[in-house]
């Protein structure tokens, strides 16, 4: 007959070894400047196409995107505005951009000027933009928090 101590010590190895080898097979991505700058290029394509999928991907569930007139968005709101409204990009160029890094957070800064129209009208855009996205548990970099401001 075993003993309940070694029993007990038996068991408490394997679900030690068991965590460690499920938690081994999550490879953790490290957040980089790059895939920064990829989820963003991701977000700019997705506000020229209009493409609703991949703003709700892209997108942290607790978005707050603020315009440069002072209006803050949450998600939906955001994406209901890109897909409904009336301003519609039709290029996106960032310039003067820097990113910093840290730990699962990026902070984008750059001056976004931008061809668009704004119920049917040409338009041209240039404001200052900081962003913020995040690395979340599944690896995945989103966006959580946009700010505009006017130059």
């Amino acid at each position: 007959m075993i003993n309940i101590k070694i029993f007990r010590n038996i068991l408490a190895v394997l679900v030690i070894g068991l965590a460690i080898s499920c938690t081994s097979n999550v490879e953790e991505k490290t957040l980089d400047k790059q895939t920064v700058l990829e989820a963003l290029g991701e977000l700019d394509q997705a506000l020229i196409d209009r493409d609703s999928a991949t703003l709700t991907s892209i997108t942290a569930p607790n978005l707050t995107y603020g315009h440069s007139s002072g209006n803050i968005q949450n998600k939906q709101e955001f994406i209901d505005d890109v897909m409904n409204g009336p301003f519609r990009f039709v290029s996106i160029t960032n310039e003067d951009q820097s990113v910093t890094l840290s730990g699962n957070t990026g902070i984008v800064r750059h001056i976004l000027s931008a061809d668009a129209t704004n119920a049917g009208n040409p338009a041209q855009v240039r404001i200052g933009i900081i962003m913020v996205f995040q690395q979340n548990a599944n690896n995945e970099v989103v966006l959580l928090a946009r700010q505009a401001y006017k130059l």
